[in-house]
């Protein structure tokens, strides 16, 4: 009633990871496997429409009477974008312009991959080589949740996060739409991180821009793990922790084909394997102005 997953099985699967992190089938609840991306099904309208639904629905051979149901109460699930306590302005899904619509934006390369595959360190190269400037989306939020450690809002992101789940669509394109507008001047801009999945693509393309390079670096998945459990030693991150890898790990198997898809399809996408020792890649991207070419190790 709430998913038509594309992989059935790989959602079962999804399923019973999350039970196994819940603690087994005794701390299911009803609604455990409701996320917040939940469609609301239409309204029935009145009792006829509820007698006309079981008539089609139930074979005439049933042998016990009809019966009027109510609705199921609501999903008391916290929302973040919806708790009017917690929504800073109605910029979260406020319009307005990034770049300044006279002059020509600067070049955009979005830099994907799992978590551990190298964005960071590919992102810095590239900004690096061609004096663009750069954006990591992972560290925007953090140094935000650092500043703003008090606020309910940002503290609930804190935790989010840490479990390995998405940060708020808005809120991160938000932040995003402000440091882009810091930095209006640069030649190019390199954002590594975003988006993860292609809801996150749409709203990318509607509220800012259509990229002109997106590099996606591809790694086992084996390996993926192997570096966050290493970087964990070594940094200390809070979403770093092995609940929080697994469910990244997760989300990142689930989101990442489709998101690969969606920019093939567009034409834009170039793909870097990142589990090799070296790799030379010549990177090309097209734009109004001429062209970037660079090379990723």
């Amino acid at each position: 009633m709430c998913y038509r997953p594309d992989d059935p099985v790989d959602y079962l699967e999804n399923c019973l990871q999350k039970v196994r992190e819940l603690g087994g089938a005794e701390k299911v609840k009803w609604d455990t496997f409701v996320g917040p991306d939940k469609r609301n099904l239409p309204l029935l309208n009145g009792g006829q429409a509820r007698r006309s639904f079981f008539r089609n629905v139930l074979p005439e051979s049933c042998n016990f009477p009809y019966r009027r149901y109510d609705r199921l109460p609501p999903i008391h699930q916290f929302s973040i974008e919806s708790d009017t306590d917690l929504s800073e302005t109605a910029e979260l899904i406020e319009e307005y312009e990034v770049f300044d619509p006279s002059r020509p934006h600067p070049k955009i390369i979005l830099v994907i991959g799992g978590p551990g595959s190298g964005k960071g360190t590919q992102s810095l190269k590239i900004a690096e080589r061609y004096g663009f400037e750069y954006i990591s989306v992972g560290e925007l939020l953090r140094k935000k949740i650092h500043n703003t450690s008090s606020n309910r809002k940002w503290s609930l992101i804190a935790k989010i996060i840490t479990t390995g789940e998405l940060a708020p669509q808005e809120t991160t394109i938000t932040e995003i739409k402000q440091k882009l507008m810091q930095i209006p001047d640069s030649e190019g801009i390199v954002i590594d991180g975003f988006p993860r999945d292609v809801a996150q693509a749409l709203s990318f393309e509607d509220q800012i821009c259509t990229p002109d390079l997106v590099v996606f670096l591809a790694c086992a998945n084996h390996k993926l793990k192997e570096r966050l459990l290493k970087r964990a030693e070594q940094q200390g991150r809070p979403d770093d922790n092995l609940k929080a890898i697994q469910r990244r790990l997760m989300n990142f198997k689930q989101n990442a084909v489709p998101l690969v898809n969606y920019f093939q399809e567009k034409g834009l996408i170039i793909t870097v394997r990142s589990d090799l020792h070296r790799q030379r890649v010549k990177v090309q991207c097209q734009h109004q102005e001429g062209v970037v070419s660079t090379s990723v190790m």
